[in-house]
C-alpha cells in the first residue's frame, strides 16, 4: 500500500500545484509529500515537477507518470468499495453520478428510504454536466448514474431504461403569461426561457414540432438559458419574468403554495407522455448490491408516479 500511497500524493500535487495542498488534501504533511516526490524522481531518475519561478508544474515525465498514476488510483479505490460494498451491504460508500435536472426528482425518496435502512451505508452524490459523465464513469470514479438518456451509447457501459416525467413550462403567478389557457410559441419565445442543460434529442423534438421556426439544433440552444444549478433558476423563475422548462418536483412547494403555474404550448411536444432515462454503469465492473437496491428503489418509485398520473389524468 505504500506505493498507491505514493501515488496518491503524486496525483494530490498534480491536481493543486502546492505541496501544502496536496499534504491537506490527504491528510499528511508537505514534507511528506515532498519527501515521496522526491523519493518517485530518485527512482525514475527524472525531475517530475518543475518548482522554479515559485510554482509547481509537472514535467513531460512527470505528466506522464501522473496519467498511469491517476488511472491506478481511480482503479484501486473503485476496487476499495466494491469489496465492502459486496462483502456488507449495510456499509460502504456508494458513489452516484446524476444528471441535475432529475437529481431531486429521482434520487431524494429512494435515498432517504435507504439511509433510514441502512445507517452504516455512506453516500456521495456528484452532480455530473451532459458532456462530463460518461468520462467520471469511466475512470471508475463514480459507481452508477441516473440521468436523461444520451445521444449514443457506449459499448463500455450497460444502461438501464427509466421512464421519465417530461418536463413543466412553468412561470410566477404574476406574470403576463399566468392566466391564459394556452400560449403560443411566439408568447413564449418573447420572454426569457431557462431551464437544464438538455440533450440533442430533446430539443430536436422541439424542432420537429415546430418546423422552421429554428435554424438548428445549436440556434434553438442559444434561445435557452441553461444552468447546472437548479436554486438559481428557481430564484430567476421567482423573481423575473423568465419561463421556465424544468421537472416539476423541482417547484412542487411553489405550486402547492400559488406562487407558481403552468403554462400550456400549443403545439408543445412535452405537454403530455414521457420522456427517457437511464441508470448507467461500466460493462466490466460488477454493480454493488446497494447500488442494485437503489436503482431498484428509484424504478419502484417511477412506476409508483406513473401510476399516479394515469389515475389523475
Amino acid at each position: 500500500m505504500e506505493y498507491f500511497n505514493h501515488l496518491r500524493q503524486l496525483v494530490a500535487l498534480a491536481d493543486t500545484g502546492n505541496f501544502r495542498k496536496a499534504g491537506q488534501k490527504l491528510g499528511v504533511s508537505h514534507s511528506a509529500v515532498s519527501q515521496t516526490i522526491k523519493r518517485l524522481e530518485e527512482s525514475y531518475g527524472v525531475a517530475l515537477f518543475d518548482r522554479s519561478g515559485g510554482t509547481t508544474v509537472p514535467t513531460a515525465f512527470g505528466e506522464r507518470l501522473i496519467v498511469s498514476a491517476r488511472l491506478a488510483v481511480n482503479e484501486m479505490e473503485a476496487a476499495g468499495r466494491d469489496i465492502l460494498l459486496m462483502d456488507n451491504f449495510a456499509a460502504g460508500r456508494l458513489v452516484i453520478g446524476v444528471d441535475p435536472s432529475v437529481s431531486e426528482s429521482l434520487l431524494s425518496i429512494p435515498m432517504i428510504k435507504m439511509m433510514n435502512q441502512y445507517p452504516l451505508l455512506q453516500f456521495t452524490v456528484r452532480v455530473c454536466s451532459r458532456g462530463r459523465w460518461e468520462k467520471i464513469l469511466t475512470a471508475r470514479e463514480i459507481d452508477i448514474y441516473f440521468g436523461l438518456q444520451p445521444d449514443r451509447e457506449l459499448s463500455e457501459l450497460r444502461y438501464r431504461k427509466l421512464t421519465l416525467q417530461p418536463p413543466a413550462l412553468l412561470c410566477r403567478a404574476h406574470h403576463d403569461l399566468a392566466d391564459r389557457d394556452t400560449i403560443t410559441l411566439r408568447d413564449l419565445k418573447a420572454h426569457t426561457v431557462i431551464g437544464g442543460d438538455a440533450p440533442d434529442w430533446f430539443l430536436g423534438r422541439i424542432m420537429d414540432a415546430y418546423p422552421g421556426e429554428f435554424d438548428s439544433l445549436q440556434d434553438l440552444r442559444n434561445t435557452f438559458l441553461t444552468s447546472q444549478d437548479f436554486g438559481l433558476l428557481r430564484q430567476l423563475l421567482l423573481q423575473t419574468n423568465a419561463v421556465a422548462v424544468v421537472p416539476e418536483f423541482v417547484m412542487r412547494h411553489e405550486l402547492e403554495q400559488g406562487r407558481v403555474k403552468r403554462l400550456v404550448v400549443e403545439g408543445w411536444p412535452f405537454n403530455s407522455g414521457t420522456i427517457s432515462g437511464v441508470a448507467a454503469w461500466l460493462q466490466d465492473r460488477p454493480l454493488p448490491p446497494s447500488a442494485q437496491r437503489l436503482m431498484s428503489e428509484v424504478q419502484k418509485m417511477l412506476g409508483q408516479a406513473m401510476r399516479l398520473a394515469s389515475i389523475t389524468r
